[in-house]
């Protein structure tokens, strides 16, 4: 039996062009275009009534959460983004912390979320919330979560193409406990 290479390359080639078009999106369609990313934290905590109702990207590190009868609040530890917003791994390069909302119920067990583990999320800003952090007040900017991916350390690390697009291909290392869609509740997507 002959062998056509010619045949094997051509698969070769579309199994790589077909596995590229499996690509995880951080901000999903419907929020690309009410996103400002250029809404910076320094900026919403200097002039949090100037920038209430804008969407932004932010992430960083989990720190606690915690549900009550009416939502789901996340303390995050504020980090920079890379291009491809996946939070920095330095901790040195926070400019303070902020709290997540989930006012509408879609989080159910804040247990998802483990210390330390990395987020980005879409949020609409809501102000800022003085609450007592080390015996001392401390002014927490508050946003909304409109979408959110939680990021897999394992995964995120043996990623080879971090940073050449605003895609993720050739890998999966996101995820959406939750689709934070208005009025959709879809667990596990």
């Amino acid at each position: 039996m002959k062998v056509n290479v010619g045949f094997w390359i051509g698969c070769a080639l579309l199994s790589i062009v077909v596995s590229g078009c499996n690509r995880y999106q951080v901000i999903p369609e419907q929020w690309a275009n009410r996103v400002n990313k250029q809404l910076t934290y320094e900026q919403v905590k200097a002039s949090p009534d100037a920038t209430r109702g804008q969407i932004v990207v932010w992430g960083g590190e989990v720190l606690n959460a915690v549900r009550d009868n009416e939502r789901t609040t996340i303390e995050v530890l504020e980090v920079p983004l890379n291009k491809d917003h996946i939070p920095l791994e330095s901790r040195a390069s926070s400019r303070g912390r902020f709290l997540v909302l989930d006012s509408r119920g879609e989080i159910i067990d804040p247990a998802i979320f483990k210390e330390g583990s990395k987020i980005t999320v879409i949020g609409e800003v809501l102000g800022l919330r003085t609450e007592t952090l080390d015996k001392a007040a401390y002014d927490f900017p508050v946003v909304a979560i409109r979408d959110m991916t939680m990021w897999d350390e394992h995964s995120r690390s043996n990623y080879p193409f971090a940073g050449y697009d605003e895609y993720y291909g050739y890998g999966y290392y996101g995820h959406r406990p939750y689709m934070f869609l208005e009025g959709a509740h879809v667990s596990g997507s």
